[in-house]
């Protein structure tokens, strides 16, 4: 009881202490979040027919949702596996943030699944209700709830050892949850949800054993980047080095790893579509340097160009990391559009003729509101919970 007391007091108290700047960013979420959301209400009540889903492309914006939060959720649990298992103790700082970065992510998956459902209480039904234990969507349903239940885990621990209530035993659980964070979220949980696409053997692009790897590889990548930009921006507004040079270089070394493994993966899938000869092949080759060559090119290039500059150690600064990392997230934002959507777009019966899909504005609406809520919550719980970096920063 004492310990809850003490953790409301510092919320409260860091609440109080905020500047209005901090205020005012919250309610700029709040109203994008309220308008946002209300296209998300009117779904709930009237379906999906104001958006452009159809019958032959069911799969719009939200599950592209699904699949970058969900890398971004799990590419963020290397913090914790750099702390606890290969002793970066300079890592400490953003340690909780990495968590707090993990959580949100993975809310804003569900929740994007939600939304695509249209009734929220439809899919809740998974596993409780609906279960078939062969089927990917269960796997998948049931390992994001078992990855949330390990991130909360794992946030109570981490503040529990940073406020100093944890002993021996609580520091030993929350380096355990640290560690074995890391392949439940790549393996159980991203591989599975590579897996779902991965095994319909009617979409040319989507029917490969390699998805689930590439899952993986740009999961590492974007995830890691968001943390990275995190860490930058908290810097930049707090006025406050929460890591050192060092550690930048050490984060820029790693994105660069993730990056090349990204890029190898998407660079030969490429490759093979095109030379494959296949007429499958071929019409997706076709839509990706046609109608989406935009997203396309902002996939590689943008690719290209971040594992450019983190190549070099010049540019491993903390504005060079700024820009590599937003470059990262959004190119593979991209990726995600690219392939849930195009993935659709080649018709299984040539009878069918061109397919079209563009999101509309009551896709993008409740998705940026969704987004919005979760930067809420998220900024929201940095101000309320002890984070690393209140005892591990240096003034700068």
């Amino acid at each position: 009881m004492k310990v809850i007391k003490d953790a409301l007091g510092y919320a409260m108290g860091n609440l109080a202490a905020a500047d209005r700047k901090f205020y005012l960013y919250c309610f700029v979420l709040l109203v994008i979040a309220g308008v946002g959301l209300s296209d998300a209400v009117i779904a709930v009540a009237e379906g999906h027919h104001h958006s452009n889903m159809s019958d032959m492309v069911p799969w719009g914006i939200f599950i592209s949702g699904l699949a970058f939060f969900i890398g971004l959720s799990a590419g963020a649990t290397m913090v914790g596996l750099l702390i606890h298992g290969f002793g970066r103790d300079d890592y400490h700082p953003i340690g909780t943030r990495a968590i707090l970065i993990g959580m949100i992510c993975i809310f804003a998956a569900m929740g994007c699944v939600m939304m695509d459902v249209g009734n929220p209480f439809r899919a809740m039904k998974i596993p409780f209700l609906l279960r078939n234990e062969t089927s990917m969507f269960f796997i998948s349903s049931s390992s994001y709830m078992g990855f949330t239940a390990l991130l909360m885990a794992e946030l109570v621990s981490t503040v529990y050892v940073t406020i100093g209530k944890a002993g021996r035993r609580g520091k030993k659980i929350a380096k355990v949850l640290g560690i074995i964070a890391v392949p439940y979220a790549l393996i159980v949980v991203h591989s599975f949800t590579g897996t779902i696409f991965g095994v319909v053997k009617a979409r040319e692009m989507w029917n490969t054993p390699l998805l689930p790897v590439h899952f993986v590889t740009s999961a590492l990548a974007s995830g890691f980047a968001l943390v990275i930009l995190v860490t930058i921006i908290t810097s930049w507004v707090n006025k406050k080095h929460l890591v050192s040079k060092e550690t930048y270089n050490h984060m820029g070394i790693m994105l660069c790893f993730f990056l090349i493994a990204t890029v190898f993966l998407d660079t030969f899938d490429y490759l093979i579509l095109k030379y494959s000869g296949t007429a499958e092949g071929l019409e997706t080759w076709d839509i990706f340097t046609g109608r989406y060559l935009v997203t396309f090119l902002i996939n590689m290039v943008g690719l290209y160009v971040a594992l450019i500059m983190t190549a070099f150690k010049k540019l491993r600064t903390p504005t060079g990391l700024f820009y590599a990392s937003v470059i990262v997230i959004i190119a593979i934002a991209a990726y995600r559009i690219n392939l849930i959507s195009i993935g659709q777009l080649v018709p299984l019966y040539h009878e069918l003729g061109e397919i079209q899909y563009v999101p509309n504005i009551h896709e993008i609406a409740p998705f940026i509101g969704l987004t919005a809520a979760l930067m809420l919550l998220f900024a929201l719980l940095t101000k309320v919970l002890p984070m690393e970096d209140t005892v591990h920063a240096t003034n700068e």
